[in-house]
């Protein structure tokens, strides 16, 4: 009898899931509000010499393939070390995130579109690819400077 409530009680939580379906951009605001605005600020303008701003500085890199693929890596891996952005230095630890794919894809969609009007959103599967390829967070540092020899800044 208790297997059958317990049975019970995990498809209707699963059911429950699926009847919400994908995440919003309501969804990705929370999300970047309770795990990236500590270090890159609610506004998106990061942090001196820790985070860098994520405002109008990810547009070229989510327009093209490569650079997507970066930022997708970036959350997925983490990045450490030193890295310049708008002429300032950081030299920061980002975690990797521990967000599901879709979660990945609702904050990267809020940073996307709110802090530097791309309109095109990554989706999920992009995330996973990554996962599928992690690497390491000075390797991602590396991967940022092919990126932005490739693609700018």
């Amino acid at each position: 009898m208790h297997g059958r409530r317990l049975f019970f009680a995990g498809s209707f939580a699963l059911l429950t899931l699926a009847a919400s379906g994908p995440l919003q951009a309501a969804d990705g605001a929370k999300l970047y509000e309770a795990n990236c605005a500590v270090c890159h600020q609610p506004d998106g303008n990061g942090s001196e010499g820790l985070a860098p701003p994520l405002v109008d500085v990810l547009a070229k890199r989510a327009q093209s393939a490569v650079g997507r693929e970066y930022l997708a890596q970036v959350l997925v891996s983490g990045m450490v070390g030193n890295i310049t952005s708008r002429g300032v230095k950081y030299n920061g630890n980002m975690p990797a995130a521990t967000l599901s794919d879709e979660e990945l894809a609702a904050v990267m969609g809020h940073v996307l579109t709110t802090f530097n009007k791309v309109s095109q959103p990554m989706p999920a599967e992009l995330f996973n690819a990554a996962r599928s390829k992690a690497s390491t967070p000075s390797a991602v540092r590396q991967q940022r400077e092919r990126v932005l020899a490739e693609v700018g800044e």
